[in-house]
Order: C-alpha cells, then structure tokens, then sequence
C-alpha cells in the first residue's frame, strides 16, 4: 500500500499544471500565531511542526484504518511533491531564452525552477548553472527528502518535512530551524548524490562525494551541485539542463525501483 500510494501521488502530481496549495494561507497563520521571539526558538519550533505531527500520528493511530492511513498518505504525498513537474518549466524556461526575454526567463526561473535570484541578474552568463542548481535541489527537497522520511515514518514524516521546508521559506527564520532543517536533510542529500553517482559517471563522480559527504556542516546545496556537476561528466553548455533534468529523473527511478523491491522482499 505504501508503495501505491508514492505511485499516485507521484503520476499525479506530474500529471497537472500549477502548484497552488490550499493549506499555505493557513499555514503563515499558524506559523505567525506560534513562531514569537519571547517564546524562544525551540519551543516555537515544536509548537509549529513537531505538535501537529505528534497529533497527526495520534490521530491515524487511534483510527486503525488501513484505507484511511493510504488516502491520508496520498494526500500529504501530493502536497509535498507538488503539482507541476519540472520539464513542462525547464521548457518555458528554454524558450524565453531563446526569444531573447532575458527579464521573463529569470523570473520563472526564481519563481519555478528554484533559482537564487538575489545571486543572478537576468542575462548572465552563469544563469543556466543557476537553474541546473535550483532544478537539483526542488527534487531534492520535493522528492528524495519527501520519499525518504515516508519510507522511515510514513505520512506523519511526510508533515514533518512539509512543515520545515516550508518554515524555510520565511528568510528571517531562527539558526534553530536550520539545523533542524540540516539534520533532516543530511542522509537524504547524500542519498541523492550517491544515486546520481551510480546513474551517471561513477568514476569521476564516487571521490567527490565520497570527500563531501563527511563534512556533516557541508552546505547541501553545495553538496549537490558538486555532486550533480561529477555525475554529469563533461557536458555542452546548450544540452545542459536537459542532462541534468535526464539525470535526476534517472536516479528518481532508481528509487522508485528500490522502494518497489524493498517492499516487496519486507512482505515475503
């Protein structure tokens, strides 16, 4: 059932357009009710996601319905993968460049493909290393994250990350938070980068992560790129985001197939 769940969740969410979530306004004001500075960071920061996701768990427990739990877990799926997935994008993306709209590809590319606008101007040189590294880590956060606490504690680890994440994404939010947000994401981010390394150039790409991946404070952005950069090999700077896009789709798979089979041989 787990792994049916991942499955629809997944073949919807690249199925439709958008990535409108219905539960963000509720959200910013759960998070501006309980993330005041005179309570501290900690305790802020277990009233926000970890009570939610203790009484999540408590309610799917005192429920014991096994078709329950598997709607329930195709929901939170859904609302951490996201609708929309990224080729569809990557190709307005391409296109704009290609027409010259130097201001409109930048701004899809912040606004969709997960680029660092404050580090790029529309235009320049490097934008497309940008986007290869914004693309990278949207699946990193959507997915690997997403599918690796699923696979550790189910929906409620699913919420768990959600709800980080999506803390994250106020830019004053507290060195607390971070770390939390590190320590969430350092087996999956190395994870990640192990499989890129198998779906692309072992050889070159195995030392450097295998250098990375012992620096617990490494930045996981920095961590993935170079990683991501290794697997790719040498590539042309016009096929690159279409290899890298080939890449991670890849290495999605290859844990789409492991979850399969681990499943599968826990059954038997």
């Amino acid at each position: 059932m787990d792994f049916l769940a991942v499955i629809i969740a997944y073949l919807i969410s690249i199925s439709f357009s958008g990535h409108a979530n219905l539960f963000m306004h509720s959200i910013e004001r759960w998070r501006a009710l309980v993330m005041r500075p005179n309570w501290g960071a900690k305790v802020s920061f277990i009233l926000f996601a970890l009570l939610p996701v203790v009484l999540f768990s408590c309610l799917l427990i005192w429920a014991d319905s096994g078709l329950l739990t598997f709607v329930v877990s195709v929901g939170v799926l859904l609302l951490a993968f996201k609708i929309g997935d990224q080729p569809d994008r990557l190709a307005d993306y391409q296109q704009r460049v290609e027409q010259d709209d130097a201001q409109g590809a930048w701004q899809l590319a912040v606004d969709e493909l997960g680029l660092e606008g404050q580090m790029y101007e529309p235009g320049d040189d490097g934008l497309d290393e940008g986007v290869q590294a914004g693309i990278s880590y949207l699946y990193l956060e959507r997915f690997f994250v997403t599918l690796f606490w699923f696979v550790a504690f189910g929906a409620p680890g699913v919420v768990l990350v959600w709800l980080v994440s999506t803390l994250m994404k106020d830019p004053t939010v507290d060195a607390f938070s971070h770390q939390v947000k590190q320590a969430l994401y350092w087996i999956p981010v190395r994870m990640m980068a192990f499989t890129l390394a198998l779906m692309g150039s072992f050889a070159h790409c195995f030392p450097v992560w295998l250098e990375q991946a012992k620096d617990f404070n490494r930045d996981d952005r920095v961590l993935l790129v170079t990683c991501l950069k290794s697997a790719l090999g040498e590539v042309s700077k016009d096929d690159l985001l279409d290899e890298t896009l080939s890449l991670i789709k890849r290495a999605q798979l290859s844990w789409l197939v492991a979850l399969a089979a681990l499943l599968i041989f826990s059954v038997s």
